[in-house]
């Protein structure tokens, strides 16, 4: 990850957060969207409107990645198994996870269920999925 990177913005493809919000729902549909559809990665630690990138806490990264990786497994449908590793971008540390493309669509929040907890990716937007591409994933 560059900051070349960074300031191409969000995308189809990427997601970026200043921090790892204390409640996991606000970035999971993010990670269902990346699964449904064809990978993507969310970065934590860059400002998502500035594309400033303060970091995480390099004392707490790897508890913080342990925690990402459990709120990810426990919350989806079927199960997704993110790539969770650190990067530099100017002398800071951000955490990248890397959500593959699943091959047991839909992926959905448990919580929520297939109706309400499966989403897609429209160009740099979450969206919830409608019956019709509900049944085409």
């Amino acid at each position: 990850m560059t900051i070349k990177d960074i300031i191409s913005g969000e995308s189809e493809y990427i997601e970026f957060k200043q921090e790892v919000p204390k409640k996991s729902e606000v970035y999971m549909k993010t990670v269902v969207v990346f699964a449904n559809g064809s990978g993507g990665k969310i970065v934590f630690g860059v400002e998502d409107s500035t594309f400033k990138v303060p970091g995480i806490n390099q004392e707490d990264a790897f508890s913080i990645m342990d925690g990402i990786t459990s709120a990810i497994c426990d919350s989806c449908t079927p199960m997704i198994m993110p790539i969770v590793t650190l990067a530099s971008i100017e002398e800071k540390v951000v955490i990248v996870v890397n959500i593959m493309p699943g091959s047991q669509r839909p992926y959905y929040l448990t919580a929520k269920g297939k109706e309400n907890g499966t989403y897609i990716r429209v160009s740099g937007t979450t969206r919830p999925a409608d019956s019709f591409v509900l049944k085409e994933l």
